[in-house]
């Protein structure tokens, strides 16, 4: 039985070492402790979030890590600076030698062969962490480096009025947005393996909406904006062609953030940028409801 002790270190900062110090104190030397340093990569969210979107965990935060080798994915679930794991915990077989670990950021509800399924409609946490896999030689000592990023697409829409209304009438438009919720994770890869079909509405009320989507065809996609009893229904594609900016499909980690001027005159677009997430870069158009 191995006796190697697997520490899982998310964090590339003073205070995670001073956990690690902590969490590790009572471990023999000989019996080869393994760290694992998860980063938050710029543009992205996490717990902790910096100015520049980068970030680290905080203590406490849940996390699954999936440790796949000899066609066999185990899954960790870990308390970030709480939880001391062992290689022999993971179970793996004696004759395995060479395993990739991966790590998602909310926990799945369920793993079932190896994959699971992420809805971003009802997702009590709807911003989806993805560390693809590495590779790791079981009873290294080097430090396992896993590095999270988006992998959802975020939408997001300012409204500003135009003709006939006012900003009290912006206050209170609804938008509805429809497009398929549900993307299928290859745990051991840390990536999407694919996107289910079924939809669901995306709901906001106001000025400003923002939704996490699962990477999907940008024809897929309606938005149905109502204000004063009136409401126009558009699909994304058509939008983003009418704004000289066609794009056939939302990319994961990627941003697109569109202004919409809301006015009563028929619908006329100007402009708009699907950018890398974290680009501040906003694109001015027009939507006329009438």
């Amino acid at each position: 039985m191995r006796k190697n002790y697997l520490y899982v270190l998310l964090a590339a900062s003073l205070t995670a070492t001073s956990c690690s110090n902590e969490l590790t104190e009572n471990v023999p030397a000989s019996d080869g402790v393994i760290h694992i340093e998860a980063n938050v990569s710029p543009q992205t969210r996490s717990p902790q979030l910096d100015s520049d979107g980068s970030g680290t965990f905080a203590k406490g935060d849940a996390l699954s890590i999936f440790v796949a080798g000899n066609g066999t994915t185990v899954t960790a679930n870990y308390a970030y600076a709480s939880d001391l794991l062992t290689w022999s915990q993971l179970g793996l077989p004696e004759d395995v030698k060479q395993v990739t670990f991966a790590a998602c950021y909310p926990q799945p509800t369920t793993v079932k062969d190896g994959t699971f399924e992420f809805n971003t409609l009802t997702a009590p946490e709807k911003d989806l962490l993805l560390a693809p896999a590495q590779p790791v030689s079981v009873g290294t000592a080097e430090t396992v480096r896993l590095t999270f990023g988006h992998a959802l697409h975020n939408l997001n829409l300012n409204f500003v009025p135009g003709n006939g209304y006012t900003d009290s009438d912006i206050r209170s438009l609804t938008l509805v947005c429809q497009a398929k919720t549900t993307c299928v994770v290859d745990a051991a890869q840390g990536t999407i393996l694919k996107v289910n079909e079924e939809t669901g509405d995306y709901q906001a009320t106001g000025n400003t909406a923002s939704f996490y989507l699962a990477p999907q065809a940008t024809d897929a996609i309606s938005l149905t904006i109502g204000i004063q009893n009136e409401s126009k229904k558009i699909t994304l594609d058509n939008l983003l062609q009418q704004l000289g900016s066609q794009q056939t499909e939302l990319q994961g980690g990627k941003r697109c953030s569109l202004t919409l001027k809301v006015g009563r005159e028929g619908i006329t677009i100007e402009g708009a940028t699907i950018g890398a997430w974290g680009d501040q870069v906003t694109a001015d158009g027009e939507v006329v409801i009438g």
